[in-house]
């Protein structure tokens, strides 16, 4: 009797776990959210991994360091732009570099890390470049970038690109006519009390501060844009951070596109790979695209 009842629940709790193992991964409705619209590509997924808790943690800080890595590396990009400046490393005479300085101290990066950087940048000397690159179903790439040796850059970006269909180099300003360059200033959408400021609030300071709109962040909803004249980011900037509680994340020059083109989600999923590919290469700081 025993037996038999033993065997019974065997059996009925591999008939559970088979019936669990096979449930999907995501629904249609996680995928695209509840009214239908496409959510921002996440490129790296929680998986099961053997139903084991720990592997999911790992996976998630996988994830989180990857991204973490890629902060690190703009930031630093942005670190070795400001030290073309007059004043170079001074603060006082540089105030670019202050302002990177303070962001990649708000971004948590080490002293070390950054005092490798700047010397390293100072015995070096690099150029700013751009690259413009034509992509699948009218797609359009712009890199911004710092490098000693061009065609080694070219060469890098080259290899990075033969991986994906559609990608070509295109010649100056057939990409960049799509696009115009705008001051960004990146704040979050909470004060220093953890208080969510309305977007009419968030308004009211845009036009104190002389920015020309304020929106949300399309890649991060608890973010908001301010969007000014080139010549007014630091201003803008600056305003913010001495007049309110919010914090700002970053800011500097960006190339925003005049229209976005919504692509087919294969291809939409390659274009997103490739940017991010992109973006990992040590040179490279920024890559605008208008994919919507």
């Amino acid at each position: 009797m025993n037996k038999l009842l033993t065997k019974q629940l065997v059996k009925a709790f591999n008939h559970l776990s088979i019936s669990y193992r096979c449930q999907p991964l995501m629904d249609t409705e996680m995928i695209y959210g509840s009214i239908g619209r496409r959510l921002p590509l996440n490129t790296t997924s929680k998986r099961f991994a053997g139903h084991s808790k720990w592997k999911n943690i790992q996976h998630t800080k996988a994830s989180k360091d990857a991204e973490k890595c890629r902060t690190t590396n703009r930031m630093l990009m942005k670190l070795k732009i400001a030290l073309r400046n007059p004043g170079g490393a001074d603060p006082k005479l540089n105030r670019d570099f202050g302002d990177v300085m303070d962001m990649c101290r708000r971004a948590n990066i080490q002293s070390s890390t950054l005092d490798k950087c700047i010397k390293r940048t100072l015995e070096r000397k690099s150029v700013p470049l751009k690259m413009e690159i034509l992509g699948p179903n009218g797609a359009l790439l712009i890199l911004d970038a710092e490098a000693d040796n061009k065609n080694a850059l070219r060469y890098s970006v080259k290899s990075v690109l033969k991986k994906f269909k559609g990608f070509a180099f295109a010649d100056e300003g057939r990409a960049a006519f799509a696009f115009e360059e705008k001051g960004i200033v990146r704040v979050k959408d909470k004060d220093t009390k953890g208080e969510s400021i309305s977007l009419e609030r968030a308004e009211e300071i845009a036009i104190e501060a002389d920015a020309e709109e304020v929106k949300l962040c399309s890649e991060d909803e608890s973010v908001l844009l301010f969007v000014t004249e080139p010549l007014f980011c630091h201003k803008t900037k600056k305003y913010i951070e001495d007049n309110t509680n919010l914090e700002v994340i970053e800011a500097g020059i960006e190339m925003i596109p005049h229209m976005r083109v919504e692509l087919p989600e294969e291809t939409f999923q390659e274009v997103v790979t490739a940017i991010q590919e992109l973006e990992d290469l040590e040179e490279i700081n920024k890559v605008f695209n208008n994919v919507s």
